[in-house]
C-alpha cells in the first residue's frame, strides 16, 4: 500500500502545481519544501537551456542553470562560461483582492542566437505579482513585475504577461518586456520590446509541453521557434 499512498500524494500535489514561468517572464509562483521543478527550452542553433529549483522551507526556493550550443547536431558542444543562480521568496500569498507578490533574483543571460547578436540583460532582483481567476471555460491569470538587472543598474525593467488554462489541458501564454532597462535600439519606442508567446499542454499540473515564439517583433535579433519542457516532482 505505501506505493500506492506515494503515488496519490504525487498526484494530489501535482493537481496543485503552481505556474513557475510566462513563457519567459517569472510569476509569482513556488515550489514547496521536497518538491522540484526542472525547465528545459531549446534556442538557435541547436541550444539547449535547463534548470533546476527546489523548494528549501515554505516560501523560499532555489536553483540553478545553464546549457550550451550546438548541444544536438553533429558539431562539438559549446557550454556556458558559468553556472546562473536562481531564488524566489514569497511575501504575500494571493487573497480574493491582491495578487501574489514574490521577491526573487536570476543572474542568467539570453545566450547569443544565429540571425543576431544581441545578448539581453540578466534580470537580476526582481518583484513579481501573480492573479490567478477561474472561469466556465478554465482558469486566467495575470502577471506583472519589476526587475533592476546588476548588469546595468541605472534603469529599471519591467514586464506583463497573462495565460490561459483550457479543458484538456491546453492552454496559451504570453508575454511582454518593454526593454526599458536595454539598450536604445531595443527598446519598445523603437521595436515594440521583446514579445514571446506559447501553445502548451500540461498534465494535472505536473509535465508541461510547449511550442514557444520567441522574440515576435525582432527586438533583438531574427523570431524563432523553440520547444519547452517543464516538470514538477517530488524528492
Amino acid at each position: 500500500m505505501r506505493p500506492f499512498a506515494v503515488l496519490l500524494s504525487i498526484a494530489a500535489y501535482a493537481a496543485c502545481g503552481e505556474l513557475m514561468r510566462v513563457v519567459e517572464q517569472p510569476t509569482a509562483g513556488l515550489v514547496a519544501p521536497r518538491t522540484y521543478y526542472i525547465n528545459l527550452s531549446t534556442f538557435p542553433s541547436d541550444g539547449l537551456r535547463f534548470g533546476v529549483c527546489a523548494g528549501i522551507v515554505p516560501r523560499l526556493m532555489a536553483g540553478i542553470g545553464y546549457g550550451g550550443w550546438d548541444i544536438t547536431g553533429m558539431d562539438e558542444p559549446r557550454w556556458f562560461d558559468k553556472v546562473s543562480l536562481k531564488a524566489r521568496f514569497r511575501f504575500l500569498d494571493e487573497s480574493e483582492g491582491f495578487p501574489a507578490l514574490a521577491l526573487g533574483f536570476d543572474n542568467e543571460r539570453e545566450p547569443v542566437r544565429s540571425g543576431g547578436d544581441y545578448t539581453r540583460l540578466s534580470r537580476g532582483i526582481y518583484i513579481a505579482g501573480s492573479r490567478n481567476w477561474g472561469t466556465p471555460v478554465g482558469d486566467l491569470a495575470l502577471h506583472a513585475g519589476v526587475s533592476v538587472s546588476f548588469d546595468d543598474p541605472d534603469h529599471a525593467g519591467c514586464f506583463a504577461g497573462v495565460d490561459a488554462s483550457l479543458p484538456a489541458g491546453f492552454g496559451a501564454a504570453l508575454d511582454w518586456d518593454p526593454a526599458t532597462n536595454e539598450a536604445d535600439s531595443a527598446r519598445f519606442d523603437e521595436t515594440g520590446g521583446f514579445l514571446n508567446a506559447e501553445l502548451f499542454w500540461e498534465s494535472f499540473g505536473q509535465v508541461r509541453i510547449s511550442l514557444q515564439f520567441r522574440d515576435i517583433l525582432e527586438a533583438g535579433g531574427e523570431a524563432y521557434r523553440s520547444l519547452a519542457v517543464d516538470f514538477l516532482g517530488l524528492f
